[in-house]
């Protein structure tokens, strides 16, 4: 095999992080030695962008022998256009979309764009949100999703929730399993968490004087950076010191609550009638990472 054939497209913020090293752990699986790897459609930084099919192609060891080589890249959800372009690629693709409570995955976003140093820290939600649509835009789900299920169809596109996985992580690795025809194996039990959680104001204001001027002046050593254990290691290390966001921490009046939750009732609709009972109370939830 010389092709892709699995994508994880999205969505930022939902626990694709956490589903790209579920995955990897699978020994049929060989996800990509960086995630987000921005080489279909228009979306990310164009500094870390493959130039190339060659240079995509770079990152997959095919002579291997894995069921599944896969590519994660939590931008490809945005466009129809891209649905297309990864369906011209290989149309035998299987394609895994993570869903999230989208009140919840809004306030991790909110949050990471301080972390990003994207949203000044003393700045609220409702200061954020006039300005910063995208915000709001990207939790309908409802509203990007059926592009892919229309051009790949149930048989090879999934999408998947990570309130169910930390319901019920035995029939979330189940479900994967069956979706890819992949032998039984072991749940990885150290991956029960999300690999990328957004930090505490303390934790962001660390990442925004070190990792994000790497990223700006120096996207290859960010790339390899990502896939460092140090790193990733040291990472954790800092958040258990300085602690993580949580939604607590952005505390929604009652009025922005209800407003989101208007907002967001065709999203609930449309999780619940893909099965997700775990969004039938909608929840705002505990925690801020993804």
């Amino acid at each position: 095999m010389n092709w892709v054939n699995l994508s994880v497209i999205g969505v930022n913020k939902t626990g694709t992080s956490w589903l790209y090293y579920l995955l990897d752990q699978h020994p049929d699986v060989f996800m990509a030695d960086a995630k987000e790897l921005y080489y279909f459609g228009e979306e990310g930084p164009d500094e870390e962008r493959p130039e190339t099919l060659e240079a995509y192609h770079r990152h997959f060891p095919f002579d291997r022998n894995h069921r599944y080589f896969g590519d994660a890249t939590v931008m490809y959800y945005k466009s129809a256009t891209t649905a297309d372009e990864i369906r011209a690629y290989n149309p035998d693709a299987k394609l895994l979309a993570i869903v999230r409570d989208p009140i919840q995955r809004l306030l991790s976003q909110f949050q990471y764009n301080k972390q990003l140093g994207l949203i000044d820290e003393a700045t609220s939600l409702s200061e954020a949100l006039p300005d910063r649509r995208y915000l709001v835009d990207t939790s309908h789900y409802e509203e990007t999703l059926p592009a892919y299920t229309d051009r790949f169809g149930a048989d090879q596109f999934k999408v998947v929730s990570l309130e169910a996985g930390r319901a019920d992580p035995e029939a979330f690795w189940a479900a994967l399993l069956d979706f890819l025809s992949l032998p039984r194996a072991p749940r990885p039990e150290e991956n029960d968490q999300p690999e990328n959680p957004t930090g505490s104001p303390a934790f962001r204001a660390v990442y925004r004087s070190t990792v994000r001027p790497l990223r700006r002046h120096f996207p290859q050593a960010y790339r390899w950076l990502l896939g460092s254990t140090v790193a990733r290691q040291t990472k954790l290390a800092l958040l258990r010191l300085l602690g993580k966001a949580g939604a607590k921490s952005e505390a929604l009046s009652p009025e922005m609550e209800a407003r989101l939750r208007d907002e967001f009732a065709p999203t609930y609709a449309y999780l619940r009638d893909l099965g997700f009972e775990v969004y039938a109370e909608t929840p705002v939830g505990e925690e801020a990472n993804g």
